[in-house]
Formats: C-alpha cells, sequence, structure tokens
C-alpha cells in the first residue's frame, strides 16, 4: 500500500469514465451519420416522386434542407465533443500513469529500506556472533 493508491484509483476511475464518454460520442455521431444518410436517401426518392407529380414541393424541400442542417451541425458538436474528450483522456491517461509512476518508486524506496534494514540486523547479529566467539576464545585461551 502506497499513499499514491487512493490517487491512482481516483484517476483510473476518470479514465474510465473518459472512455465511456468517448464511446457514448462514438455512437452518437454514428447514429447521426446514419440519419443523414437516410435523409439523403429520402430526399432522392421524394425528387423523383415531386418530379413525376406537378405538386408543389418548395415548402418540404426547405424542410428537409433545414433538417440536414440540423443534422450536420449536431454530428459537428458531436465531433467537436469527441475531440475534446480525446485530449481529456490523453491527459487523464498521462497523470494516470505519472501517478502510477509515483507509487512504483515508492515501493522500490520501501523495498530497498526493508532490504537495508534486514542487512543491518543480520551484520548485527554477525557482529554479535563475532564478539561472543572472541569473548569465548579469549576466555578459553
Amino acid at each position: 500500500m502506497t499513499p499514491f493508491d487512493t490517487a491512482l484509483r481516483v484517476q483510473r476511475r476518470e479514465v474510465d469514465t473518459v472512455k465511456v464518454s468517448i464511446s457514448v460520442e462514438i455512437e452518437t455521431i454514428a447514429a447521426l451519420n446514419h440519419q443523414a444518410h437516410a435523409h439523403d436517401a429520402r430526399m432522392r426518392e421524394e425528387r423523383v416522386l415531386a418530379a413525376s407529380v406537378p405538386v408543389a414541393s418548395d415548402a418540404w424541400r426547405l424542410r428537409m434542407k433545414v433538417e440536414r442542417a440540423r443534422l450536420d451541425q449536431q454530428a459537428q458538436l458531436a465531433t467537436m465533443r469527441l475531440t475534446h474528450l480525446r485530449a481529456q483522456a490523453v491527459e487523464a491517461y498521462g497523470t494516470m500513469r505519472a501517478i502510477e509512476g509515483a507509487a512504483d518508486r515508492f515501493k522500490d524506496e520501501a523495498e530497498r529500506a526493508a532490504a537495508g534494514a534486514e542487512q543491518a540486523m543480520i551484520d548485527d547479529i554477525a557482529a554479535a556472533k563475532l564478539v561472543v566467539a572472541r569473548r569465548n576464545a579469549e576466555r578459553s585461551a
């Protein structure tokens, strides 16, 4: 456990949230593109029908142009949101990687400190045994 674990969990959640938002925007753009293609196909069909029937279709044509402009504007806004979300994802991922690096460095330093303490303890035990052995040798002599 490191002091960075909480920040790392929060950052991972942010990255996941941005990923979901990106997926939603991509689906929105795909749906708008599908609607635009269906709209274009309907306009072509209606033009063919309007050419065969002598009915004034100016109002209908104007309404269809307005609808197409609305679809285009929504697609453009969704694309701008997607671009913003992608930039946000890059930033969030970079922050997450930085926090992971700090946590890894903290763990490495803690392991080095523990290994140093263990080595110092082993050295102290060895030194104590050496002192005891020398005293025993001096007593025997």
